[in-house]
């Protein structure tokens, strides 16, 4: 086993110790990221360590799946009318200049999730505590333009993508995916447990606006 790939057992290691759970795996040496998840369908907790800048992160992720139909579309059509993340959870968030919001457009080939040259969604990402009403209704529009308007935008959406490897410009289908990022100061089990008290509130928001009611 490299010195990457210890490292990263670390990193796994704290995250089940912290969320009482084996989770699921993701990520590969070869892609520079091993991490885990909790598994959950839906919004998830998750870790990570990075071979490029030998970092960790503990974020709140909420992938653009069918699941129990589309909760990612759920979360951007309340959040739209009504910002519930400005108006009511950052407020709860300690250290928000410690948080990144990010959008990305991820690239679908079948099952498989292609790397392309586009997957930001302007204007994030951002630090939360910087996040204002403009960039928050800007970055869900950009979101909700990767679901499919012919479905209700509860399906992914067929468009035009650059891949990474190649540069080849194809058309892929696409979906949105929230993540709420946050880096660890130090592999320690203090360090994640004072990560996951931070992000809380949004792990809630999140939950909240992607339930089924």
């Amino acid at each position: 086993m490299s010195e990457f790939e210890d490292r990263a057992e670390v990193v796994i290691d704290l995250f089940r110790d912290v969320f009482d759970c084996n989770g699921r795996r993701f990520g590969s040496p070869s892609l520079g990221l091993l991490g885990v998840s909790d598994g959950l369908e839906g919004v998830q907790w998750n870790a990570a360590y990075f071979r490029s800048d030998q970092t960790a992160t503990l974020g709140v992720n909420l992938e653009g799946m069918k699941y129990d139909d589309w909760p990612v579309a759920r979360l951007i059509e309340r959040e739209l009318p009504r910002p519930l993340l400005l108006t009511e959870y950052r407020t709860r968030v300690a250290r928000p200049e410690r948080v990144s919001v990010s959008w990305r457009r991820d690239a679908w080939q079948a099952a498989i999730r292609v790397q392309i040259k586009e997957p930001g969604l302007s204007p994030t990402p951002i630090k939360l505590h910087r996040l204002t009403g403009d960039d928050w209704a800007r970055s869900l529009q950009s979101a909700r333009e990767c679901l499919d308007p012919k479905r209700g935008y509860r399906g992914r959406r067929r468009t035009k993508v650059t891949l990474r490897g190649s540069g080849q410009v194809v058309e892929r289908q696409v979906t949105p995916h929230l993540h709420f990022e946050m880096y660890l100061a130090a592999t320690r089990l203090g360090e994640m447990r004072r990560a996951k008290s931070n992000l809380e509130a949004l792990h809630e928001w999140a939950t909240r606006q992607a339930r089924p009611h």
